[in-house]
């Protein structure tokens, strides 16, 4: 769980740092409005380990599904923002946990077919616990590296979720704070 904290603020950290120079180019906001703006959009299916911090349950497996595009809200005059938009679900005897995520990650390509990327976002989770159910809202820090083969997508990230702290059934008000570790494979369509 700290390794994952520490790797997904790690790649937020390198990637906020590029030397990318700014200085003829400007920021575009809303160029999906524009004409001739490309979303080129990957479909992935995610699958990962999921820790709870919460306490909700232990380690265990988690699968999920990923629509990410060029976020057509805002574009830097270098590289590009992928606007992610997942669903995750993780279950651990009695406890699940389904989380809705909106993950903006500002993408750096390190060489041919290969980028780095982070960034922030914001969710929906909804926790039940031994039969108690809470809905949370939740923000998160993600890093993430993709790679390209064709059409083909490969891709790895690690996430942490910080939620409010609603009661999800174990006695306290601790929410459902959570560190994962993902796989994806998916398809540009």
């Amino acid at each position: 769980m700290g390794y994952l904290t520490k790797l997904a603020f790690s790649a937020a950290l390198l990637t906020s740092f590029s030397t990318a120079s700014f200085a003829d180019k400007s920021w575009a906001f809303f160029p999906g409005l524009e004409d001739g703006f490309i979303f080129d959009p990957t479909l992935s299916v995610m699958a990962g380990r999921m820790q709870s911090t919460s306490l909700i349950g232990a380690a265990a497996n988690g699968t999920g599904l990923e629509l990410s595009i060029n976020c057509p809200m805002v574009q830097p005059p270098t590289n590009r923002v992928r606007q992610q938009i997942s669903f995750y679900q993780y279950k651990d005897g009695d406890s699940t946990l389904q989380t809705f995520e909106l993950n903006p990650h500002y993408v750096i390509e390190v060489m041919p077919k290969l980028e780095m990327g982070a960034g922030p976002g914001v969710g929906y989770v909804r926790a039940d616990v031994d039969g108690r159910t809470a809905n949370m809202l939740a923000f998160q820090l993600g890093g993430s590296l993709h790679y390209r083969i064709n059409k083909i997508f490969i891709g790895a990230e690690a996430r942490y979720q910080f939620t409010n702290k609603a009661d999800v059934g174990i006695g306290t008000a601790n929410g459902a704070k959570n560190a994962r570790a993902l796989l994806k494979i998916g398809y540009d369509l």
